[in-house]
């Protein structure tokens, strides 16, 4: 192993040409240019999913649009733009999915469960959502609008009217208790089979059919989104929203800051995991720095344009805030508007397509992990992820929306913010905010500025402590209510359960001999961490290499020394000690004179090497490369506790300058 001080500025280059061969010697080709395009639409694609299209009006529509998009916008600036580089920029390193992505702190390495953990719950519930959609889709396209399950007509001075509004038509159809209509069950059980089983084909490659499947569905949803907003927009809606004043009063409140930062965790989809997979895969060749600036930009953008489109759909003021509440609207807005039915069958096509979109995502980081887990295998494995989260999906269907409501608001809330918040504190204070700027310089080839230090610092507390205000103020107006208390204690246990299990396994599998001895070092980075390509991985190792040895010592250089001056150097420092290295020196130096004898030359540095005994020593058995750094000089205390960590036996006078050790 050869160690090499250089200065930082070279680090780039060299990491550019062994790293970066998405494009060929004379600059852009077709083939780059198109991958190019692609990586652009799933970063749009983020922003397109049911996370923006519906969540976040339905959270608009009840606390008010304008001053929640204006807290959601100062969320997605606070806290999703500092996760989001952070995120993008581990993932690209390490070129893990979310749970390997922990080998920078091992002890935390549950936190990558719970964020495939809450991906495959945001499936299995939105699932539902897509399924109700193409449902509607099937049933408006085939018969006539209203449908005719959803017809109660009274006798009016007009004439006949219909009297059933669009929410009771959703509970005597699709989402009636199965007692009472089964049939409808059985045709959405069909449905949410097909899909489930329809989401790995565009998975089937991972990365590449994933980039192909958002090339379809992200120019889709955008074409059918502005035909809405075209022909069904009214702008006296959008007047009477920005004039209104009344809708201010919530923000004295912690429910809306509250949401608006579990959406922005959301629509960005720091929450699932996504960023980190993708990282490594979709954006291995982008600037981290830019790819964040153009999540956060196009989640804002994106954020008031959905908004704004179903406030102007709509012309009611009050309106339903149900977990289907955008079905609702489409369909009670076609009614009383008097549309045809092909407004409401492209509303719910956009939504379908959103849901699709939402879905690949999702998935996106399960699949992922199953498949660096079963190697060839995931797709048997992804099939039957897919078997068990159609069982799921149809049982919280059978209960109507209460489930899905309670996913929603209390649970999913509740593991965003924890993984968010733990995720942030492992890497910026356990991995070490130091090592991870010099991370991302080695990414990007530029220093990082402050800024983005002091966001990491803040960001914790900025999520904890909204958290708290908001389980505060939630368990003192709803103590005593069952459906409140107890999915909060089951959250709190299976996220309890979880991280304790997991650091629990990645104490027991380090290689130490005692108990604290494991546990100190589950809190250091595994060996295998960083990145993978043994080019980058030499280069990476070299710079936080140079940065410790900068951190160590004031009077570094970078310049080559002199060779009479660092021959006298090292020669006082060696024989400083005669007392102690003396005999085996001699005897070293005999060995040496007769096998290899050679004549001093001013142009080459003296190569000092351990001595070794004649007696045979027993050969001992090590379950990893056992090197340490002395603390002192050469024979001096080592103070190494562990075979795990890659360190170099020098001198401390001798690592001011450069060394080339073999091993």
């Amino acid at each position: 192993m050869a160690v090499v001080t250089r200065p930082c500025g070279d680090f780039r280059w060299i990491r550019n040409s062994a790293c970066r061969k998405g494009t060929s010697r004379n600059g852009w080709n077709v083939r780059s240019a198109c991958d190019f395009v692609k990586t652009q639409i799933c970063t749009v694609a983020l922003s397109l999913t049911l996370f923006n299209c519906a969540r976040l009006p339905k959270e608009a529509f009840k606390y008010g649009a304008v001053p929640y998009l204006v807290v959601y916008t100062f969320w997605l600036l606070a806290v999703g733009l500092p996760t989001t580089l952070l995120e993008l920029a581990m993932g690209q390193l390490s070129q893990q999915d979310p749970v390997g992505v922990w080998r920078a702190v091992p002890i935390l390495r549950g936190v990558g469960h719970l964020k495939v953990l809450t991906s495959y719950i945001c499936c299995v519930y939105y699932m539902m959502y897509v399924a109700l959609a193409l449902a509607f889709l099937v049933w408006i396209g085939k018969g006539t609008f209203p449908l005719r399950d959803c017809t109660r007509l009274q006798m009016t001075p007009n004439g006949y009217e219909n009297k059933m509004n669009a929410s009771e038509c959703f509970k005597s159809t699709f989402l009636s208790p199965f007692t009472d209509y089964p049939q409808y069950l059985g045709i959405m059980a069909i449905l949410i089979f097909i899909l489930w089983f329809f989401l790995p084909i565009l998975l089937y490659r991972l990365r590449k059919t994933l980039k192909v499947a958002m090339t379809v569905l992200v120019p889709s949803v955008v074409l059918f989104a502005a035909l809405l907003a075209t022909f069904l927009a009214k702008s006296d809606v959008l007047n009477a929203m920005f004039e209104s004043c009344e809708q201010w009063t919530p923000l004295s409140e912690p429910y809306i800051w509250h949401s608006a930062l579990v959406q922005a965790l959301l629509s960005t989809h720091i929450s699932g995991g996504y960023l980190i997979s993708s990282g490594g895969t979709i954006y291995r060749h982008s600037d981290v720095r830019w790819t964040s600036a153009c999540v956060i930009m196009t989640s804002i953008f994106s954020g008031w344009l959905w908004v704004l489109l179903w406030e102007s759909i709509d012309a009611e003021s009050k309106k339903n805030t149900d977990f289907v509440s955008i079905l609702v609207l489409v369909y009670q807005s076609s009614i009383s508007e008097r549309r045809s039915k092909q407004w409401p069958l492209l509303a719910y096509g956009v939504i379908f397509l959103s849901g699709i979109t939402t879905m690949v995502t999702l998935l996106f980081p399960v699949f992922d992990k199953l498949h660096r887990l079963t190697g060839d295998h995931w797709r048997l494995f992804a099939s039957a992820s897919s078997a068990v989260g159609t069982a799921f999906t149809v049982a919280v269907l059978a209960r109507g929306l209460e489930v899905a409501t309670m996913l929603d608001d209390l649970v999913i809330p509740l593991l965003t913010t924890f993984t968010t918040a733990v995720e942030v504190v492992g890497f910026v204070f356990i991995y070490g905010w130091c090592y991870l700027t010099i991370d991302i310089e080695f990414l990007t080839g530029m220093k990082l500025p402050c800024f983005w230090i002091a966001t990491w610092w803040c960001t914790p507390i900025l999520v904890l402590g909204t958290t708290g205000w908001w389980l505060r103020a939630l368990l003192r107006a709803t103590w005593g209510q069952e459906e409140t208390l107890w999915p909060l204690v089951g959250a709190f246990a299976g996220i309890l359960i979880v991280m304790v299990v997991i650091a629990a396994v990645a104490v027991a599998k380090e290689e130490q001999f005692n108990l604290t001895s494991k546990i100190s070092s589950a809190f250091k980075s595994s060996r295998l961490w960083g990145p993978e390509e043994p080019m980058a991985r030499y280069v990476w190792m070299s710079q936080r290499y140079l940065n410790d040895t900068l951190s160590s010592t004031n009077d570094v250089s970078y310049e080559r020394p002199d060779s009479d001056t660092a021959h006298n150097k090292y020669k006082e420092n060696w024989l400083s000690h005669k007392d102690k290295y003396q005999k085996e020196y001699d005897y070293y130096s005999r060995i040496v004179a007769t096998k290899t004898p050679s004549k001093a030359s001013k142009e080459t540095y003296p190569a000092h090497t351990i001595p070794r005994s004649e007696t045979k020593v027993p050969e001992e058995k090590f379950r990893s490369p056992n090197i340490c750094i002395a603390e002192a000089q050469i024979g001096g205390p080592t103070n190494c506790n562990c075979n795990r960590h890659f360190k170099l036996n020098v001198p401390k006078d001798l690592r001011n300058n450069e060394v080339t050790t073999s091993l």
